[in-house]
């Protein structure tokens, strides 16, 4: 059996092979060829940098982590030895105490510690009666200032993590400073 050479039909025979013909005007499947070549080439190298900038962010660290202001309330708001517990933004729970009354330097009469225990981790909560913090956990405590006294987190030298307080003179608005955390946690 043999095929025909008809110029209408896409392929032709050969000692009984079909071959199929190119029929594009002026070599446009060469220009593809190179245009795809191109486009492979630019994405491996846009992905493998990508992922070489992403190596370098998880192992080199970011440097200061930038500090932003969270509004906790006002003087108002705060008689001396009471306190409020709030989150910050990446979730972490904060306690701010207010321990004294300072006119000319209001930011001093406060404390803002973490609620989280450093022993364990369990919440920590602030007791106004006795002036002091406390693990109901395994009977931590921790002064006014967050240094550990009793209980497992003062044999083990661990004291509740501070932040910073700043207070606005004057309309008396009281603000922590908490981290925003960089990408990777680094």
């Amino acid at each position: 059996m043999r095929l025909a050479a008809n110029p209408a039909r896409k392929g032709r025979s050969i000692e009984g092979q079909i071959v199929t013909e190119s029929r594009t005007a002026g070599g446009t499947s060469a220009r593809r060829g190179v245009l795809a070549t191109i486009l492979m080439l630019a994405g491996v190298i846009a992905g493998y940098g990508l992922g070489i900038v992403h190596f370098f962010q998880f192992l080199v660290p970011a440097g200061r982590r930038k500090k932003s202001r969270m509004f906790v309330g006002t003087l108002d708001q705060f008689p001396v030895g009471s306190g409020v517990s709030v989150k910050d933004p990446s979730g972490r729970e904060i306690t701010v105490v207010r321990v004294s009354d300072d006119a000319e330097h209001p930011e001093r009469g406060f404390k803002a510690l973490s609620s989280k225990c450093p022993h364990l981790g369990c919440q920590v909560h602030w007791e106004e009666a006795n002036d002091r913090f406390f693990c109901p956990c395994h009977n931590g405590v921790f002064n006014r200032d967050g240094v550990a006294t009793a209980g497992p987190p003062a044999a083990e030298g661990k004291n509740l993590p501070e932040y910073e307080v700043r207070v606005d003179k004057t309309n008396g608005w009281v603000f922590v400073m908490v981290t925003r955390e960089a990408r990777y946690g680094v």
